[in-house]
């Protein structure tokens, strides 16, 4: 007579209910192959309120339409889901399926990429989108990292008018002099530090409160995100930055993607179609609300002088390019670099003006 030992028969029961939770999974996986609805959750670093946010709650919001519910999504907002600096990781790991991933929080795995950090001054921003977007459909390296990544690309995310607000009073660059600038990427960080700032680094979420106890003095951000995020409650100088700078990633993880029907990823082509174009109306749209927020509430427009404009033209061309070309170079050959770099270039010059898309930080408070 065989005797069954407690333990034994709690082996078997949870031997058994390990086999169950497979039996499970695989068929919750083969649901979605056969149709049943996937989920698609996005963490965005950033409030709602903003082109940023607003694109991605629209794309999400007509993903779901569009597939007649084939695709079930949910957008959190400010970081709930996941911070700026786990977005890649998170998505890697299920955390989320889809979310904004800011390239200068991970420029080991997305060094190309970071491309978008690099300040043009006079640049147009509804350009730059479309110029980065070039760099993805024709040059295959710029493309790969995504890959690497396991990133399915929707779009790049726009940026609103560069700017940066001062807690301190400024009128001019020599009023910069000493003053703690958040930061986010090294080619800026470069720049303001050759014009008499003292750059810091500090993710998304520590940023209002910094400015508000006085740890920083100023902090660069989109027009927009400037007001959304409620810098400009305690930061009442807004000054353009050194260029037009910035931007992130729209993706939704390959797992995700790969769970998705044919008809729903032609959804997903057919949204990513009309991306820019909804980005435009959203910068317009924001743009004007900002600057209307930001003089309603007492905010003073910085405009540079003619000479400290030149002072900063200067010191983006000869510092920020280079930054991010020897950093870029670390991972990858120089004639690549170089090769994305030109490509950039050109495209943003191919695509300027080709919207209608007008920068609202210049053209704010005037008549």
């Amino acid at each position: 007579m065989m005797r069954t030992t407690r333990t034994s028969r709690v082996t078997r029961l949870l031997a058994g209910l390990a086999g169950l939770a497979l039996v499970a999974s695989g068929c919750a996986g083969a649901a979605s192959q056969a149709g049943g609805p996937v989920q698609v959750r996005a963490a965005q670093v950033l409030p709602p309120g903003g082109s940023q946010s607003d694109l991605i709650q629209w794309f999400m919001d007509e993903l779901e339409k569009r597939t007649d519910g084939q695709v079930k999504t949910d957008v959190t907002f400010g970081g709930g889901l996941l911070s700026g600096t786990d977005t890649l990781p998170g998505l890697k790991q299920g955390r989320a399926e889809a979310g904004n991933v800011v390239p200068a929080y991970f420029p080991a795995e997305l060094p190309l990429n970071n491309i978008n950090m690099v300040p043009i001054a006079n640049a147009d921003q509804a350009a730059r989108l479309r110029a980065l977007q070039d760099l993805v459909d024709g040059v295959d390296a710029f493309a790969d990292e995504l890959a690497k990544q396991d990133l399915v690309l929707i779009g790049f995310l726009p940026n609103n008018a560069s700017a940066v607000a001062f807690k301190p009073e400024v009128k001019s660059l020599a009023d910069v002099d000493g003053l703690k600038i958040r930061i986010p990427a090294q080619p800026s960080s470069a720049v303001w530090q050759e014009l008499g700032a003292e750059p810091t680094f500090q993710a998304s979420e520590e940023v209002y409160e910094s400015v508000e106890r006085g740890i920083v003095d100023g902090v660069t951000y989109p027009m927009d995100t400037q007001v959304a995020n409620g810098i400009t409650d305690v930061a009442k100088y807004m000054a353009p930055d050194v260029g037009e700078n910035g931007g992130s990633i729209f993706a939704i993880s390959k797992s995700a993607y790969d769970r998705m029907s044919d008809d729903a990823k032609a959804v997903i082509e057919e949204l990513k179609g009309e991306w820019y174009a909804k980005a435009d109306e959203l910068m317009t749209k924001y743009d004007k609300q900002a600057c209307e927020k930001f003089l309603d509430s007492g905010g003073t427009i910085v405009r540079w002088s003619e000479a400290d404009q030149a002072t900063i033209a200067d010191a983006v061309e000869r510092l920020a390019p280079k930054v991010w070309k020897d950093e870029a170079a670390k991972s990858t050959d120089s004639g690549t670099v170089e090769n994305v770099w030109n490509t950039y270039t050109e495209s943003v010059e191919k695509h300027t003006g080709e919207s209608d898309y007008v920068e609202g930080l210049t053209t704010c408070g005037q008549k």
